[in-house]
């Protein structure tokens, strides 16, 4: 736990609550090695977690070049204000 903990500015058992609930959520695992408790980092929830995101991705990317090019259609057609010369007297 302390090579965890050691690069940030943790203390070892506020690392052992954020291990536990990645653990919960299913993004690691955790073995028994001797006195050690390695933990291994586990794909697929992450994969699933980015395929469901990509859907999103694409359907925001596809709103936003629509909003482009109705923009873009609109700048072209905006009409641009006449001057009105002065009067004279």
């Amino acid at each position: 736990m302390s090579e965890l903990a050691e690069p940030f500015s943790m203390s070892q058992p506020a690392v052992s609550r954020h291990l536990k609930v990645l653990e919960r959520a299913g993004l690691i695992s955790s073995g028994s090695d001797a006195q050690r408790r390695p933990r291994k980092l586990e794909a697929r929830p992450l994969a699933e977690a980015t395929e469901w995101l990509e859907t999103y991705r694409k359907y925001w990317e596809a709103s936003f070049a629509r909003l482009d090019s109705l923009l873009s259609e609109l700048k072209a057609t905006e009409k641009k204000p006449k001057r009105v010369a002065p009067k004279k007297r």
